[in-house]
């Protein structure tokens, strides 16, 4: 029943009723006159044919007539809905609702047309953002598979992301829960990273922005905020007071008639004056921004002298490149303080078994995209230098000392697991490779003792002949 009486309630269905009305009402006024003047059947049947036949082929003109600029009107609406604005409507009308009606749908193609370009032209923007920032950001679509995604992405599973493009969330680590919130499949990753998401529509689809904050490097510098300020204060009071200490105890020393204890321990006074000033300038060089002065040097003049440092200490060193792009002097100062510390480590591990403290030394040179595994101990299985363009600088130090006890809080500024140390050497490294934009990192190492600390340098431009 409800069909039937949407079906009369229709346009068509009330213009057919019409037009059925006035061909019964034109028909009986027509047989009515016939009777009327007493028309015979054969004059009847001419004035049917002639008259009733072009009635009906006019209304069903009239019909059409007006219907079609609707049905017309229909299809246009639909391909706006699907965004296509290619269409437009036409018809034979130049004036009266329908030319309007007609007019109005094409001005709102129009600008339906100008809104979604500007809205593709945001999402390109939007997608080159995304590009450029050093976040690991992706785009899931409503199937939750990877639909786009940046470079610091591409890092943080290990590998372009385009060769895992609609590969589901959840066999890249990532998850959506009941409650529209995401998490790390393996939970080890959230003392590392945080997640943050919002979701955005395009063509009719749900798709989920996540962006990962990487949690060490925000504690990292809030950390170094707080104690560069301290190091500031401490390292202006220390100073104002030990130049005068020192400038005393030197000309104390100068003076004659003394007897000889008290000339050593104004000698003392001096000595550890001059080290602690020292010491004090190595707390401010963490906090100072290094001026970086890159240049050519042969692997070789970097690792020989450091190497010399230590003559009671046994290396083995693979170099598999022969040139590094990098500051002469704070490079070395790195690997000096890199190797002092595998020695300590490799000699406290020394016991009665004789074991080996052997210390080695690896030099290679791998592609930007590649990855380097904290897994591995060199790269030289896994690399294959068929250039020196656009390649990165990998420096190894392996010991088979003791390991690592915390690895979490080796670069936290006077933090040390030495009985003597001070918590400052690691700081200092870090400091000077990031000014070279580079990378260190120290890790035990997997299925033997010790540990491996890894040096990173960035790109460099092809080397000299």
């Amino acid at each position: 029943m409800t069909s039937k009486r949407n079906a009369h309630q229709s346009l068509e269905s009330q213009l057919k009723a019409l037009a059925l009305m006035l061909m019964i009402a034109f028909t009986g006024l027509v047989t009515w006159l016939m009777l009327l003047l007493e028309f015979s059947y054969l004059e009847m049947a001419t004035v049917f044919t002639l008259a009733l036949v072009p009635v009906f082929v006019w209304l069903w003109s009239f019909y059409h007539k007006i219907v079609t600029p609707f049905y017309s009107l229909t299809s246009l609406v639909e391909a706006i809905r699907l965004e296509d604005y290619s269409l437009r409507a036409r018809g034979n009308y130049h004036s009266g609702i329908i030319y309007h009606l007609n007019k109005e749908i094409s001005q709102l193609s129009d600008v339906l047309q100008h809104r979604k370009q500007q809205y593709d032209q945001h999402t390109l923007l939007i997608y080159h953002l995304i590009e450029q920032l050093d976040a690991p950001i992706a785009i899931f679509n409503h199937k939750l598979q990877l639909s786009h995604a940046n470079a610091a992405f591409s890092d943080y599973i290990g590998q372009p992301w385009k060769i895992k493009r609609l590969t589901a969330s959840n066999r890249l680590g990532l998850a959506l829960d009941d409650n529209n919130h995401w998490f790390f499949v393996d939970p080890e990753q959230e003392s590392r990273w945080q997640i943050k998401h919002s979701h955005f529509i395009e063509d009719e689809h749900k798709y989920h922005l996540v962006i990962l904050t990487n949690i060490e490097t925000l504690l990292r510098k809030k950390q170094q905020e707080s104690w560069q300020q301290i190091i500031r204060v401490l390292s202006h009071e220390i100073r104002n007071s030990l130049t005068p200490i020192k400038s005393l105890a030197q000309s104390l020393v100068e003076m004659p008639n003394q007897d000889a204890r008290s000339s050593q321990a104004l000698k003392v006074i001096v000595q550890r004056s001059i080290e602690l000033q020292a010491f004090v300038n190595r707390y401010g060089d963490i906090t100072k921004h290094l001026t970086i002065n890159k240049q050519w040097l042969t692997s070789d003049e970097v690792i020989n002298p450091v190497v010399a440092l230590f003559p009671l200490q046994d290396f083995t060193i693979n170099i598999h490149l022969e040139k590094l792009w990098a500051d002469p002097l704070l490079i070395k100062q790195v690997l000096i303080n890199v190797v002092k510390n595998a020695v300590e480590a490799s000699q406290a591990c020394l016991n009665g078994d004789n074991m080996s403290n052997n210390i080695e030394i690896n030099i290679n040179a791998f592609p930007t995209s590649a990855r380097v595994s904290a897994g591995k101990n060199t790269l030289q299985d896994s690399i294959q230098q068929d250039t020196e363009q656009n390649m990165q600088v990998l420096i190894e130090v392996i010991d088979q000392g003791q390991g690592i006890a915390n690895p979490q809080n080796l670069f936290v500024p006077f933090y040390t697991t030495k009985h003597k140390g001070h918590g400052i050497g690691l700081g200092l490294c870090q400091n000077i490779i990031t000014h070279h934009g580079g990378q260190l990192t120290l890790t035990n190492n997997k299925n033997r003792l010790g540990a491996t600390a890894r040096i990173i340098l960035p790109n460099y431009p092809s080397a000299p002949t």
